[in-house]
Formats: structure tokens, sequence, C-alpha cells
């Protein structure tokens, strides 16, 4: 499980990095603050880690009426007659770590799940069930048949 999440530990450390090192250019660091600022990085990196094991917490479980999504505080059902809304989007790092967010709009709540490495899998299997439910959200209508 871990291998699917290594691209996105990647990106996510890669990100930190950029920000401590544009961060430190600003710091006065001598031997006297060396000290504190390793406890800074070390303050950093730990924060980094616990985001990081957020993010590879969440679990996406899709059944026929609703797809399951899971993280380390809460779950939801979200079933598909719900769906409003539903996309995938990538950035530009996550085009370059090849990962995806899937963005799922309900008419009561959002859902984003960031830096998925198996995304188009998932996104694929959502709309094949949306599909078989002849539910088809805003932005999957084609554009001659939406109405403003």
């Amino acid at each position: 499980m871990l291998a699917l999440w290594v691209k996105s530990i990647e990106k996510t450390l890669l990100k930190i990095t950029i920000l401590v090192v544009i961060f430190s250019i600003f710091l006065e660091i001598s031997y006297k603050t060396l000290i504190n600022y390793l406890i800074f990085l070390g303050i950093i990196y730990l924060i980094s880690i616990l985001y990081i094991l957020f993010k590879m917490s969440y679990k996406v479980e899709i059944y026929d009426d609703h797809v399951f999504i899971k993280n380390l505080f809460t779950s939801h059902n979200v079933v598909y007659s719900n769906f409003a809304d539903f996309f995938i989007t990538e950035g530009y790092l996550q085009r370059k770590f090849n990962l995806h967010s899937i963005y799922i709009i309900t008419k009561t709540k959002n859902y984003l799940l960031k830096d998925l490495p198996d995304a188009e899998r998932i996104y694929n299997n959502i709309k094949i069930q949306l599909d078989n439910k002849n539910i088809v959200p805003y932005n999957l209508v084609p554009k001659e048949k939406k109405t403003n």
C-alpha cells in the first residue's frame, strides 16, 4: 500500500522543503541559534509527517448505490442521487508526480479527495456507477444540453 503513496509523500515533502528554504533565507542563523533552527525543522517535518499520514488514511469504497469515504476522523456515505457535480483535477506538481484530486459536490456538502495515486481508477468506477443509475452530475452533461 505504501508503494501507491510514494509519489504523494514525495510531492508533499517537496512543497514543505521549498517553503522551509524560502522561510530560512530570511532567518539569521548563527551558531547560537542553530539548535533552535534544528528544533524548528524537527517540528515542521513532524507536522508534515502527521499531515502525510492523514492524507494516506483516506479510503474510498465504491458500492452500487453510494460511495463510502473514510479518513482518520470521519466517514461518509455519499449517495449517488445526491451528486450535484463530480470531477477530477490535477495541478502542476500533481501532473509531475502522476497524482489527481477528486471533487464530489453534493446537495449538502463537498468532498475533496486530494493527491490520490489511483484517482483515475476511482473516478472511472464512480462514473460507471453513475451511468448505471442514469445520474448525470452537472459537469458531465453535454455542453449543448446545459442550461444556465
